[in-house]
């Protein structure tokens, strides 16, 4: 399938499209940028629409818009890259998808579905008191 027959294309790390659509807050602090790209993001993958996501190793769209990326890497308290690429790594696993890959939302959305909440999710992640996987609230997809 070609590039040019998709609405919108991203290119996104692996824990950006499984837990952007989950998520229900935003971070003021990373600045007017970041929070409008993430609301982007956000609106695309709980469309549904054919836009097209390309799997990302290391920083994305996103993190180049984020004032915690400094060099290509992430420097978030909350996880740094070393950190970050672990998570991404075992999204990947978890989801069944590799670095390269590009997936339509539809696509995107028919495996998170099956597959949400990755054991990760329930045993070790920071965010799970707030996820919408649990909440059954903001779930998008």
């Amino acid at each position: 399938m070609s590039t040019n027959q998709h609405s919108e294309e991203l290119r996104l790390r692996p824990h950006h499209l499984f837990c952007e659509g989950f998520l229900p807050w935003t971070f003021p602090e990373r600045g007017e940028a970041f929070n409008d790209f993430e609301r982007k993001i956000r609106k695309i993958l709980r469309s549904g629409t054919s836009a097209l996501i390309e799997v990302t190793e290391g920083a994305d769209e996103l993190c180049q818009v984020c004032p915690l990326c400094q060099n290509g890497r992430c420097q978030s308290p909350q996880g740094n890259e070393d950190e970050v690429r672990k998570w991404d790594a075992i999204v990947l696993k978890g989801l069944a998808i590799s670095y390269g890959d590009r997936i339509t939302t539809e696509r995107l959305h028919a495996i998170i579905n099956k597959k949400a909440p990755l054991t990760f999710c329930k045993t070790r992640c920071k965010a799970r008191e707030y996820c919408g996987v649990f909440l059954g609230v903001n779930k998008t997809f």
